[in-house]
């Protein structure tokens, strides 16, 4: 310290008075450039506010394979909208499925609910619909959900390995069809109604597949107020080829039917339409339309009908008819030997469908069994008749026989016994078989023998003197009439035509007396009746002379019908 520092050091010391300040001497600020921090870290500050504030829920998606998928590239989209994107992939830890994590955006939270479906759209080629998520090929994979309408939301989801039918916010109703086979019915496969694609196949169960499979049937708005309580649904698979009597019938739905499978509904005629169906509405799936249509008929009686004779082409399913129309249908052909008469014989259980016949006159209701019965003791028997030649089928026809012996229907193990008859190619065969016994039997050497003793008989007798004779006697007569002919040409040619002369003249005469009458008429008058008389006369008369030439002009022609008489042809 010095001497010129001492006494301020010791004013400042002993408190003599307030420091006052040098005047002169910059203050210290923060410099500019840190500026350029702060505002990085306040922007940084924000970005993560604002990322914070806009991310949503992370979810995981189990899918069989990662084929197509890249963290932070494969997008989540929704109608065409951009919703997260795929932050990892990995495997699981059984090793049997990958599991993708997906950073979803505040607005997908809501939409992320248990039944919420997701599935990777990639290029598809498939029978059902066609060709598929041909954009890809631009815009590359990427994962398209489709959120459940309602739900609890959840974080973790199965994918799907195909599309879904339809989107689960389309219009329509579903129905469930049973069937005892799901034959080419698939997921995605049409349904028709009269002709229109109206819904799809969302899938089906097979889980109990002994109390057979059930199908998730989908029909579009407005085309499900066409199902009906009284609807029915059958599988139109594409061809159907069928025979019966008239021939072979090929029926074909679509071509869409035939690759990918189909079913058709509508409502039968003549049945009650019935209300609409509700959402979930269990229908029976018949194998195809007829049977579909025979399921109008819910009432059906079996009776058992007996056949000694052949019932080749009759199969089940083959038509019992009455009168020639369906009546019923075969349910089931079997063999039995009968011991007692040593004999085979063939079962045939037959369907009865009374609702197929109309009764008219009737002023109560009628018990069919009871008509039956009463059918049966007037003359009504089963029998086989052949229904096409061609394909060799065969029907079981109910007939009233007139002439048939009394028989009652008859009781059976379990169902009744229609009679029967012989079908018509036995009742042909055993009358030719009687005819042929019955020829077998005629002494046939005795006849001929007889034969040849009369065919020499008349041998013998044209050989004769008497035939001889008598034919030498008619050639002669016929050349004495030829000779007669020939002179009555001679003899009457002068005659003839002296006639001609004398017809002349008469033919001159006719025409004075004409004249004269013309004179005689100015004196008498027209209308007199001597007149008339007069004119009547002359009438006649020129008819005779006219009668007398043509007679004069056809004997000059035919002379020889002096004799004969008036020939065929001759005018």
């Amino acid at each position: 310290m010095t001497d010129s520092d001492a006494p301020q050091n010791g004013a400042f010391e002993h408190g003599d008075g307030p420091a006052t300040p040098e005047i002169g001497k910059p203050r210290r600020r923060l410099p500019l450039i840190w500026l350029v921090p702060l505002a990085a870290i306040g922007i940084g500050l924000y970005l993560a506010w604002v990322t914070l504030s806009e991310k949503g829920p992370e979810i995981t998606i189990s899918f069989r394979t990662a084929e197509g998928l890249e963290p932070g590239k494969t997008q989540l989209r929704y109608k065409a909208i951009v919703f997260g994107t795929v932050k990892s992939v990995t495997l699981a830890p059984d090793g049997s499925h990958v599991i993708a994590t997906a950073e979803m955006s505040k607005q997908a939270a809501p939409l992320m609910r248990r039944d919420s479906l997701f599935w990777v759209v990639r290029p598809r080629l498939s029978a059902s619909s066609g060709v598929s998520g041909l954009s890809t090929l631009l815009s590359g994979v990427y994962i398209e959900f489709d959120p459940a309408k309602s739900g609890e939301t959840t974080d973790s989801f199965t994918g799907l390995e195909v599309p879904p039918v339809i989107p689960t916010d389309a219009p329509g109703t579903e129905f469930a069809l049973k069937a005892t086979k799901i034959g080419s019915v698939g997921v995605g496969s049409p349904i028709f109604y009269r002709g229109l694609e109206v819904g799809q196949v969302l899938g089906y169960d097979s889980s109990n597949a002994s109390a057979g499979i059930t199908i998730r049937a989908f029909v579009r708005d407005p085309y499900d107020r066409e199902v009906l309580t009284s609807s029915n649904f059958w599988s139109a698979s594409g061809v159907s080829l069928t025979t019966g009597p008239q021939g072979f019938r090929l029926q074909l739905d679509s071509l869409q039917a035939l690759l990918a499978g189909g079913i058709a509904f509508d409502t039968p005629t003549g049945v009650p339409a019935g209300e609409r169906a509700p959402p979930k509405t269990a229908f029976t799936l018949y194998s195809d339309q007829a049977s579909a249509d025979e399921a109008r008929y819910t009432i059906r009686l079996r009776y058992l009908v007996y056949f000694d004779s052949s019932v080749g082409g009759l199969v089940p399913g083959s038509n019992v008819e009455w009168h020639g129309l369906k009546i019923g249908q075969v349910v089931d052909v079997n063999l039995q030997y009968d011991v007692t008469k040593n004999a085979p014989r063939a079962p045939v259980l037959i369907e009865i469908e009374p609702q197929r016949v109309q009764v008219v006159g009737a002023t109560g209701p009628i018990d069919p069994e009871t008509v039956l019965k009463s059918l049966v003791a007037k003359g009504l028997r089963a029998e086989i008749k052949t229904s096409n030649y061609l394909t060799g089928q065969s029907v079981v026809s109910l007939d009233i026989d007139p002439k048939a012996a009394p028989a009652q229907l008859g009781t059976g193990d379990a169902y009744p016994v229609i009679p029967t008859n012989p079908n018509q190619f036995d009742s042909a065969l055993r009358s030719v078989n009687d005819i042929l016994d019955r020829i077998s039997k005629l002494p046939l050497d005795k006849l001929v023998l007889q034969a040849n003793d009369t065919m020499k008989s008349f041998q013998d007798l044209a050989a004769g003197p008497e035939i001889k004779e008598s034919l030498r006697s008619l050639a002669g007569a016929l050349t004495s009439a030829r000779e007669l002919i020939d002179k009555a040409k001679t003899d009457l040619a002068p005659a003839m035509q002296r006639l001609q002369p004398v017809l002349d003249t008469a033919q001159q005469s006719m025409k004075r007396i004409n004249s004269t009458l013309g004179s005689f008429d100015q004196g008498y008058g027209g209308s007199s009746s001597f007149k008339r008389d007069l004119t009547r006369l002359m009438s006649q008369v020129d008819d005779a002379v006219r009668s007398i030439r043509v007679l004069t002009d056809y004997m000059q022609q035919h002379p020889e019908s002096l004799i004969r008489g008036k020939t065929r042809g001759s005018n």
